[in-house]
Order: structure tokens, then C-alpha cells, then sequence
């Protein structure tokens, strides 16, 4: 390297030196309370229909505790006010006075016990916050848990014991929830196949009037992955699972005394890029049961 050559890779290192610290890369940004806010403690909230009371939350973020006072409404969405909750005192003010940062919001929650309603939802924005500013999370909204649905004896988690091809006897858990839309005759099954099912993926189920019997279609995407476009839940008829259940049709269950007996073969079979069956993540016989917890 020619003594000119030195000289401005020395001058370049000692620019960028002098350019990094100007960045002052380390600094910290500062928080002072022009920057002060209220928000909600939480994005949502929920309480189940006998729980009485309910308190939510909102935090004053700010150095020195500044005293301010935030107002807030109440709106009813499917629950309505009166019939489904109150608002405690009736009050939409709350006084931060500088010695707590959080205040709750109180409801009184109103049970409709042995009434089938669905859950309920309703919404608190803050509308003003007087001497500080509005946080993002100024509105939420309240569900209240209905604990009268149709299918509550079915709902819940499972232990499940079943005799895998590859692995033997297994036992695992899967749990069974309600339809978010409110569907009273479907639910929703998560970790059906063990060793082949994803929880972000639950399968779902039509369950009889009669509540005696669970039509799983089979399928249904059961788990994803990033090395095979699908990954299905399938089924075979009967013990000896010589016939594959077609599109359309069905993995049967039992349901008796909290258990669910299942009476065909299923598994979460592979299918590659064109469709063909790459093979199976796993397999159990028709003597799968689910044993409610």
C-alpha cells in the first residue's frame, strides 16, 4: 500500500470514528411527563356470568405522578346495560390523585343461570384524560362467558389413549371448545392425532341433538409445516381400517358417562407438492377413547 493510500484509509477510519460518536448510538430516548398517558391494563377483558364483579383497569404512565382526572363511557354491544351488567357507582370519572398509577373500572356482572344466551360482549373508551394524553389502547371490550351452552357436558379437556402404528399405546391430551360464532352444534377439537396436530389447527365436530354422537369430516387441515403443503386428518372405516373414509365423510365418536369412543382409525397423513400422499406423521387403531378431565 502506497504512503498516499495509508494516509486516507487513515483519514476515512478517523471520519467514520468522529461520524459514530455524533450518533450517539447509546443514548437512551428520553420520557418526561409532556409524554404522560392513560391506557387500558389489558386489550380484553372477561368474566364468566356468576363471577359478580369485574374490574378493569387502566394505568397512568408517567414520571411524577401527575394528578389528572379521565373520563370514560360504557357502550353495549350483544350485552346490553341493565340486563346483562351495571356499571358500579354510575360514575365515568376516574381521580388519579398521584399516589396509584392504576384505577379499576367495576361492574357488576348479572347472571342469566340456567338460560342459554351465548357470550356476551360489551365496550369502555376513554374519551378525555385531562391532564395527560390518551394511551393507543383506549378501547376494549368485555365478554361475558355464558356457562349454560348446550354442549357444556361435552366441552373441556381430554385425556385420549389409543394404540399408534408406529409408537404403541399413547396417551395425550385434547380439548374441545365451543363455536366462536355460536354454532350449538359444532365444536372445536385441538391435538386430536398426537404427533400430528397443531393447536393453531383444530379440527371441528358436529355433535346429534341427541348429544350421543361426533361427526368429525375428514380431511381437514390438522397441522402445517413448511416442508409439505397439507397435512390432513383422515380416517378408515371400522376396527380392521380397510376402506380410507371418503371427502366428505366422517371419523364417527361415541359420546357416553364423559367419554368419547371413537370408532375408526385416524391419523394426519402428508401430502406433497403434487397432491400425492408423502405418508403419515402418525396412525391409530379404532380404539382411541377420550376420557373427559
Amino acid at each position: 500500500m502506497t504512503k498516499m493510500n495509508k494516509i486516507l484509509v487513515y483519514l476515512t477510519i478517523l471520519t467514520s470514528i468522529a461520524l459514530f460518536g455524533a450518533c450517539n448510538l447509546n443514548e437512551s430516548p428520553v420520557f418526561n411527563d409532556a409524554d404522560a398517558f392513560v391506557a387500558f391494563g389489558g386489550t380484553s377483558f372477561s368474566a364468566e356470568e356468576t363471577d359478580g364483579v369485574l374490574e378493569v383497569p387502566v394505568r397512568l404512565t408517567s414520571l411524577d405522578g401527575i394528578s389528572t382526572a379521565v373520563t370514560f363511557e360504557v357502550f353495549d354491544s350483544t350485552a346490553v346495560a341493565g340486563i346483562d351488567f351495571e356499571l358500579s357507582g354510575g360514575a365515568t370519572v376516574l381521580n388519579f390523585d398521584g399516589s396509584d398509577p392504576v384505577q379499576n373500572i367495576e361492574f357488576n356482572i348479572l347472571p342469566h343461570e340456567g338460560e342459554f344466551t351465548g357470550d356476551r360482549v360489551f365496550g369502555i373508551a376513554l374519551k378525555s384524560a385531562g391532564e395527560v394524553n390518551l394511551g393507543g389502547n383506549d378501547t376494549v371490550y368485555v365478554t361475558i362467558l355464558d356457562l349454560d351452552h348446550p354442549l357444556s357436558a361435552i366441552l373441556g379437556t381430554y385425556t385420549a389413549v389409543g394404540t399408534s402404528y408406529f409408537n404403541g399405546t399413547e396417551s395425550w391430551t385434547v380439548t374441545i371448545t365451543k363455536d366462536p360464532e355460536g354454532d350449538v352444534s359444532k365444536v372445536w377439537i385441538s391435538n386430536l392425532v398426537a404427533g400430528g396436530s397443531s393447536a393453531s389447527t383444530p379440527l371441528y365436530g358436529i355433535v346429534n341433538e341427541e348429544k350421543t354422537e361426533l361427526k368429525i369430516p375428514v380431511k381437514q387441515t390438522v397441522a402445517v409445516s413448511t416442508s409439505y403443503p397439507s397435512i390432513l386428518f383422515q380416517g378408515y372405516y371400522g376396527p380392521d381400517g380397510a376402506t380410507a373414509i371418503p371427502d366428505g365423510g366422517s371419523v364417527t365418536g361415541l359420546i357416553s358417562d364423559g367419554e368419547i369412543a371413537l370408532q375408526d382409525e385416524i391419523g394426519s397423513q402428508v401430502f406433497d407438492a403434487s397432491n400425492a400422499s408423502a405418508g403419515w406423521y402418525n396412525i391409530f387403531a379404532a380404539d382411541v377413547v377420550l376420557t373427559k378431565n
